[in-house]
């Protein structure tokens, strides 16, 4: 099968961001240790699996409309990016580019509406492998051609999900994990969860009701106590349904794809003081490495 790996660069940029210090600045003293830090992470990825086509997926929009109008808490305690951060993205955008990466984008969407999208329009002899710390795109998993390669340090201490490794660490398959998380709680996007339920009754309740709608239409056959949190929680739970699904027929913008143009990432790397990072991504990308 072709190998395809799908990077989710938001949740990478933010691991290289808080990896490699803000010191690392280019001449003008502007940091750039997310962009050095990324590309130091694309190049493992590449020397270690050897992927057909690698491909960054970035963030249109963080904090979607319709998600915010179906639950207003969705991300809003999220703490502010470092101020170093965000202007990096713009860099990173110069290097993928010289490099020859595709990127990707679904506009007003996040990256993992993009990923989504790509993952249902891919071609049946393709094996994907979606490169995330974001447990969100866990209902992509499905046996044998789609996979979830979520690093615990860099990118070379990495967990990898198929269905039974879902299911093992959270008790539930792939397809339900975004109730799991609606009915546990997120608080890294604002979802409180139903007081109470925990992670080992969330799935436990899964496994007898098929979904949060089935223990929804069901909730006469709770004890007392659980109906009654249920109940406290209806709101939420319904809201909930807008924003946890991922959108999954996005419209795309993409770049293409293309041969590395040395010369302009050697310019880059001046620039900016990318040291030698921009060259070894090159090499790995052309098989040198």
């Amino acid at each position: 099968m072709r190998t395809r790996f799908y990077l989710d660069a938001p949740s990478l940029v933010y691991r290289a961001f808080f990896s490699w210090p803000t010191t690392i600045t280019d001449p003008k003293g502007h940091p750039v240790n997310a962009v050095r830090g990324f590309m130091e992470m694309v190049t493992r990825i590449v020397v270690d699996h050897r992927p057909d086509d690698i491909v960054a997926v970035f963030d249109a929009e963080w904090r979607p409309a319709f998600r915010v109008e179906a639950y207003a808490g969705y991300k809003a305690e999220r703490a502010e990016d470092p101020p170093e951060l965000p202007p990096q993205f713009d860099l990173l955008a110069e290097v993928l580019d010289a490099a020859g990466i595709c990127c990707i984008e679904a506009p007003e969407l996040e990256a993992d509406d993009a990923i989504a999208t790509l993952i249902e329009d891919k071609e049946a002899g393709e094996m994907a492998t979606v490169v995330t710390g974001d447990r969100d795109l866990l209902p992509l998993v499905r046996d044998p051609d789609v996979r979830l390669l979520f690093p615990r340090r860099g990118v070379t201490d990495v967990t990898v999900f198929d269905e039974a490794a879902v299911e093992a660490k959270y008790g539930v398959p792939p397809r339900l994990y975004a109730d799991f998380a609606t009915l546990r709680g997120d608080p890294s996007d604002g979802l409180p969860g139903v007081p109470g339920i925990g992670p080992v009754r969330a799935a436990k309740l899964l496994s007898e009701h098929g979904s949060v709608a089935g223990i929804i239409g069901n909730l006469e056959e709770l004890p007392p106590k659980l109906k009654a949190a249920f109940d406290e929680a209806l709101d939420y739970l319904l809201a909930a349904r807008g924003v946890v699904e991922l959108v999954r027929d996005a419209p795309l913008t993409v770049t293409e794809p293309h041969p590395p143009e040395l010369d302009r990432l050697e310019v880059l790397a001046a620039e900016h003081n990318l040291g030698s990072s921009a060259a070894r991504l090159a090499q790995a990308l052309a098989g040198e490495r």
